[in-house]
């Protein structure tokens, strides 16, 4: 039979894991941008994770191009852009999923599973059995 503050521990552990493999990622994700230039590398675009344009920047030349001309530049250099943040997003986050997924899978069983709540029925059982055993605290 294992300890009921053990088993509390080892759970506090486990979601303290967890908590530390995330940290962090929301700086990291505010921080994040992407940037891309047309093909021909008149106009730059820059977003931020969430694909917002953050900055865009038009040379010269590209102004001799007309507003059509110049509307199918920035949305060449935007739709790069958000190409790149996805990308970085992609990297920074791989894995992330699988590894909350795994680690709430240890701790709760997976779905439909429901020994993880008899389990802790029983440990809070036993919990309330060492309380009535413990001593009333003094007035």
């Amino acid at each position: 039979m294992t300890d009921p503050s053990s088993a509390f521990d080892a759970l506090a552990g486990r979601i303290a894991d967890i908590q530390r493999r995330f940290a962090g990622l929301r700086d990291d994700l505010t921080e994040m941008s992407g940037t891309g230039t047309d093909e021909a590398g008149l106009v730059t675009a820059t977003v931020d994770v969430s694909g917002v344009l953050t900055g865009l920047t038009l040379a010269p030349a590209a102004l001799r191009l007309g507003t059509e001309g110049i509307a199918e530049l920035v949305l060449e250099a935007y739709g790069k852009a958000r190409a790149a943040a996805a990308t970085q997003m992609e990297e920074r986050t791989e894995g992330l999923d699988a590894t909350l997924g795994a680690g709430l899978t240890e701790l709760f069983g997976k779905p439909g599973d429901f020994s993880a709540m008899r389990r802790l029925e029983e440990t809070v059982e036993r919990l309330g059995r060492l309380g009535g055993r413990l001593p009333d605290a003094p007035a």
